[in-house]
């Protein structure tokens, strides 16, 4: 129970007993944590002093929020390689979890001047773009934009449906087997958009990898601008000797 008396803030307490309560395997990874009206009413304490005490949880990383639905307990670190053949749903399978890609968007646009460099096109040219939402065990991971030209893969969005693997798409329909050429990363505070798509707290750090990848004649077929939670993930880099 809490002790007022102690010396110890009440919201510090609380969040030491919910820490030993994860700890002993009370609440396991992915479980929902009792709700904020639920622990005031167990612990007697008010919902701001029930939130500071989630708040301290969340800031160290045992527990993430997702808007509308409550405080959940943090998951282990998804293990994620990037290498020359990096493959969302083969990375995903490979550790034994469950991938899955929704479509949330396309659109064509006119590539510019920055997009025409990346993909080695015309600024003229048109450019197909990709919003998708990858989850894992259902779980949002990250959101990518893939630019791709609309010239070299007419109607591409017409087959990008149910759990699809986008570059199984592009060698299966149009002969096109990537291999990726650079990947930068860094680090940032999540947009609104993230934290929507993403089920996610602005204190939970975003990882972006921006990626260019080319066909097997040396092309470059792609360029992906990747928003992964950083609460989820943990990247290894793969080196071909």
């Amino acid at each position: 129970m809490i002790n007022r008396d102690g010396g110890v803030t009440c919201y510090q307490q609380l969040s030491e007993i919910l820490l030993n309560q994860i700890e002993s395997g009370l609440f396991k990874p992915g479980h929902q944590l009792p709700t904020e009206t639920e622990l005031s009413k167990r612990y007697k304490l008010n919902r701001h002093t029930v939130r500071q005490g989630l708040g301290r949880l969340e800031d160290k990383g045992f527990v993430y929020k997702i808007k509308g639905k409550g405080t959940f307990v943090a998951n282990n670190k998804i293990a994620y390689k990037v290498s020359e053949k990096t493959r969302f749903t083969t990375s995903i399978l490979e550790v034994g979890l469950s991938p899955d890609a929704e479509l949330l968007d396309f659109y064509e646009i006119s590539a510019g001047n920055e997009l025409a460099q990346k993909l080695r096109i015309s600024p003229d040219d048109k450019v197909v773009v990709l919003e998708i939402l990858r989850h894992v065990n259902t779980i949002p991971f990250c959101q990518t934009t893939s630019f791709l030209s609309a010239q070299k893969f007419p109607g591409l969005h017409n087959h990008l449906q149910g759990n699809f693997s986008l570059y199984a798409l592009l060698k299966e329909r149009f002969q096109v087997e990537t291999t990726r050429t650079s990947s930068s990363f860094e680090v940032s505070w999540p947009e609104t958009m993230d934290m929507d798509r993403l089920h996610i707290s602005p204190k939970v750090p975003i990882l972006i990898v921006k990626s260019l990848s080319k066909d097997q004649e040396e092309n470059i077929v792609e360029y992906c601008l990747s928003r992964f939670r950083g609460d989820l993930c943990s990247f290894t880099l793969e080196f071909e000797k």
